[in-house]
């Protein structure tokens, strides 16, 4: 049996060719597990920014509400500033925090009586934590803390 260079030239191109198959199948495994892998770590990427980007949009809205609060304090204590002439209270002195408004003021007990009484129907933000009264010459000093219950503390929103 006597085989042709012919064919001999066609066996070894037949089985070069298998090879050069074989290998490219092998890669293209190779490189479809890849894709997959890297798929998977897109989407566990994707995934975690989303987390992030909902977290980040969590905050920035409860730090928008502090802050609304936070105004909202500082308008109402600007009213209460106001209304202050109106029951003819006179203003000796007032500390205000972010949680609650201390005012000292001097005034006639039907006077007190009617502010605290606006304070209780208008000002539904402001609770009285403290009150107390002092008589005075001719009129009562009165000492009272208002606390907001509508702002918490930091800690305690994040």
């Amino acid at each position: 049996m006597i085989i042709n260079r012919k064919q001999l030239l066609r066996i070894i191109l037949i089985i070069l060719l298998l090879f050069i198959l074989i290998f490219q199948v092998i890669k293209t495994k190779e490189f479809s597990n890849k894709k997959e892998l890297l798929q998977a770590e897109i989407m566990k990427q994707q995934l975690l920014n989303f987390n992030l980007k909902n977290e980040h949009l969590k905050t920035i809205n409860s730090k928008t509400k502090v802050a609304a609060a936070e105004n909202d304090i500082k308008e109402s204590t600007a009213q209460i500033l106001a209304e202050l002439k109106t029951f003819n209270l006179k203003l000796i002195d007032f500390s205000s925090a972010q949680t609650e408004l201390t005012l000292n003021l001097n005034g006639s007990f039907h006077s007190i009586l009617n502010f605290i009484y606006y304070l209780e129907s208008e000002m539904n933000q402001f609770k009285i934590a403290e009150f107390k009264i002092k008589n005075g010459e001719n009129d009562l000093f009165f000492f009272l803390k208002l606390k907001n219950e509508l702002i918490k503390n930091e800690k305690d929103i994040f």
